[in-house]
């Protein structure tokens, strides 16, 4: 074993043979699924650019899908250990890097999606790139010297280690396992991108941005702040970013009530104020105009909280 004094925290057996031998992937993948929103696995096939025989394939050889795992941690913030392992009772959606975990029912993570966009990351969704630069990065994030000391922590042989080196596989198992022993950025982990060690006492969370262009939500990146600024009841915020404004919504919401909206009519994205009319009605009101309608007729797809207005 290698000479490294660094701690690093404890993951469970059942968490480790999952993603070392490979297994447990029926239930991974309905996991994400279900992170995304989605109704069906062929709904995640389309996202993750992937065909059905490969999704049919990896499901019935229960195979676990890290790369999948990765990919879907970066893109909506549920955390790894929960897409990996999963509890029966709820799910635990990470909004920032800090460790500060928020947890939600996963009824409410499927119940209240709205249009995902593919992240802007292509090199790990390629199980043949970036493979040698990702285990440089475990090799620093972990503390050690040498490809060899990460094979003894591993508990791999180096012969595996080399080929995975040589060929340039991308390791998402060895970066599952990484991310929740050193809480080293995920994103970091997979891409070079973002910062290794996120400063705790910052309490910065990172949102996903969504842009309003033309009636339509535009991937807008993601946008950081501090968490104090968030409702602390908040479990599934985004941030809308229309011209010069930045609203914070939650889209893990119950019953629509009377408030300020994102919601969806007839495919046409756009902010509303809402007031809810009996019996079954709400008032529709925008700069422009305002109009009654059955609540059925409007798709609700976050509630905003708080509003930032950039001035120049």
């Amino acid at each position: 074993m290698s000479n490294n004094k660094n701690t690093f925290r404890h993951i469970s057996d059942v968490l480790k043979t999952s993603v070392l031998q490979n297994r447990g992937g029926q239930k991974v993948i309905q996991r994400i699924v279900d992170a995304y929103g989605f109704t069906s696995r062929q709904a995640l096939c389309k996202h993750l650019g992937v065909s059905q025989s490969t999704m049919a394939n990896r499901y019935a050889r229960d195979t676990f899908p890290a790369d999948w795992v990765v990919i879907c941690s970066i893109e909506t913030g549920v955390s790894i250990e929960w897409l990996a392992i999963g509890n029966e009772n709820e799910s635990f959606l990470t909004v920032s890097d800090n460790e500060c975990s928020i947890k939600v029912k996963s009824d409410q993570v499927s119940n209240n999606s709205y249009s995902l966009k593919k992240f802007p990351i292509e090199t790990f969704k390629n199980p043949n790139q970036g493979g040698q630069a990702a285990i440089e990065r475990l090799v620093e994030a972990y503390g050690f010297k040498t490809r060899q000391a990460l094979a003894d922590h591993l508990q791999i042989s180096k012969s595996t280690l080399a080929n995975r080196y040589l060929r340039d596989t991308f390791p998402s198992d060895w970066i599952i396992r990484c991310a929740l022993e050193t809480g080293v950025s995920l994103l970091w982990l997979a891409t070079g991108n973002d910062s290794q060690h996120h400063d705790n006492s910052s309490s910065i969370v990172h949102l996903k941005n969504e842009k309003i262009v033309d009636d339509l939500l535009i991937d807008g990146g993601y946008i950081a702040l501090d968490r104090f600024l968030l409702s602390p009841n908040m479990k599934k915020p985004i941030a809308i970013t229309v011209e010069s404004k930045t609203y914070i919504a939650e889209t893990a919401y119950g019953d629509i009530s009377d408030g300020y909206w994102l919601i969806d009519i007839e495919g046409k994205i756009s902010l509303r104020n809402l007031t809810r009319i009996p019996i079954g009605k709400v008032k529709v009101v925008s700069p422009t105009t305002n109009f009654i309608c059955d609540i059925d007729d409007i798709k609700a797809i976050a509630k905003c909280y708080s509003v930032f207005n950039k001035h120049i």
